[in-house]
């Protein structure tokens, strides 16, 4: 068994991936050791890959106006992050910082492109996956904002 590629399976991302497929993609992933307290990246960096912890801790934090930090979230082993800039090649929208030593697999997105340049199959089944996972998403934030409208009404 393949402790890359059992993490990748768990990454909505490559869920619909078969394993030949998953094998290809855990030959490019690198590992990154991050020591506590270090910062994996800032928010207006430029990304590069996206990625999936190992084991440890990480803060996910982004920033007021006023340059308070608010934490977002805090991730652990087999949790992934930082995809969203391969969809639309924005700069990074939080800061990630190790709470402890981490160890994190990294997928450049550069390789995932050109292994999807090379696999149309292997592409479209990953969008697919993508798409499935966001409808999730905005059906839910959907939902959310009716509630919060209907208890704004109950209360103002």
């Amino acid at each position: 068994m393949n402790p890359k590629v059992e993490s990748l399976k768990k990454v909505y991302l490559f869920k619909k991936l078969n394993n030949d497929q998953l094998l290809l993609i855990s030959e490019k992933i690198h590992e990154v050791h991050l020591h506590s307290h270090n910062v994996l990246y800032d928010i207006g960096e430029e990304a590069q890959s996206m990625f999936i912890v190992k084991y440890g801790t990480l803060q996910i934090s982004t920033a007021t106006s006023k340059g308070d930090d608010v934490n977002l979230i805090t991730i652990g082993e087999g949790d992934h992050f930082g995809e969203l800039p391969f969809f639309d090649s924005e700069r990074r929208s939080a800061k990630v910082e190790a709470l402890e030593n981490c160890e994190l697999y990294e997928v450049r997105f550069h390789d995932l492109t050109d292994m999807f340049a090379r696999n149309k199959e292997m592409e479209l089944a990953f969008y697919k996956e993508v798409t499935h996972y966001y409808i999730k998403r905005l059906r839910k934030l959907s939902n959310d904002l009716a509630y919060a409208r209907e208890l704004r009404q109950r209360f103002a």
